[in-house]
């Protein structure tokens, strides 16, 4: 899969955090040199497969992972609260 290529650079990640694969996003969210702007749009998406990459990603902001503790799915509520607390420890 083209998003998990290693030498794709930030800027060649940003029209596969848009990819319409799922998948695709969701590799693209979880890599530790994923462009902050993708990370937070990214945070919006509507796959779960997505918000668990990203949840997962330690560069994802922390404003983010706060909105996400409000999701309406308890799962990934649940996935972000953890996040948060893991955080504090």
């Amino acid at each position: 899969m083209k998003a998990l290529d290693p030498e794709l650079t930030g800027s060649q990640l940003l029209p596969l955090a848009v990819h319409r694969d799922a998948s695709v996003r969701a590799a693209v969210a979880g890599r530790a040199d994923c462009p902050m702007g993708a990370l937070v749009s990214l945070g919006h998406d509507s796959s779960p497969e997505v918000i668990s990459a990203l949840l997962a990603n330690p560069r994802t902001p922390s404003s983010v992972v706060r909105r996400l503790a409000d999701h309406r799915d308890p799962r990934i509520a649940g996935l972000a609260v953890q996040r948060l607390r893991n955080a504090f420890r």
